[in-house]
């Protein structure tokens, strides 16, 4: 009888901590698509850079061209730059149309 409880009460707290582990697993993901779907991005598109949001083209931006910035500022574009708000996003734009 003894027996019986440790492996029933074993069984309750594995049972939370997996409870546990899949609202941990839950929340994070529900984190990563409320982020996703309010970053900015600005990447290369051509020889210019446009800004993303929601994986979408949101402008193209022709009065900057790729190959008259640093290969750095290159590197970074063609990886992606990410914003929380389009104002960041714009600023940085501004910083590369000089």
């Amino acid at each position: 009888m003894k027996k019986t409880k440790i492996y029933l009460i074993a069984i309750l707290i594995s049972l939370l901590i997996a409870l546990g582990l899949l609202i941990a697993t839950l929340v994070s993901l529900l984190r990563a698509t409320e982020t996703k779907e309010t970053k900015w991005v600005l990447h290369s598109y051509g020889n210019n850079i446009a800004l993303y949001n929601n994986e979408q083209i949101v402008e193209v931006y022709g009065s900057v061209s790729l190959d008259t910035l640093p290969q750095r500022d290159v590197n970074k574009l063609n990886e992606g730059i990410f914003f929380n708000t389009r104002e960041e996003a714009l600023s940085a734009i501004e910083d590369y149309d000089g």
